[in-house]
């Protein structure tokens, strides 16, 4: 079974720390997810310091704007395309193939 660690991840500067539960070899990912986020929540929080929102509203503003980039990515490794129109290639030389 693999190791299993509790750490503290600090995700608002100068806030609350929250604990999560990760497999050992994950760390690293994590905490540089966590660092990612703090810097696009500081960096949300200076471009609409005009608009004075609260943490929560920088937060949310936050996880849309990595949802979206996670889609966005997604949405470019999707190779069903390709497999699609590899398999109508196979198909075709397959069939002329059998003509021969």
């Amino acid at each position: 079974m693999p190791d299993t660690l509790l750490i503290q991840l600090e995700v608002i500067p100068k806030g609350m720390k929250y604990p999560v539960k990760i497999q050992a070899d994950e760390e690293a990912t994590v905490r540089e997810a966590a660092k990612q986020l703090r810097q696009k929540f500081i960096a949300f929080q200076q471009k609409y310091a005009a608009a004075k929102l609260s943490e929560q509203d920088l937060l949310a503003m936050v996880a849309i704007d990595i949802a979206a980039s996670h889609l966005r990515l997604e949405g470019m490794n999707d190779t069903a395309p390709f497999r699609t129109k590899i398999e109508e290639l196979h198909n075709e030389i397959t069939d002329y193939l059998k003509g021969q």
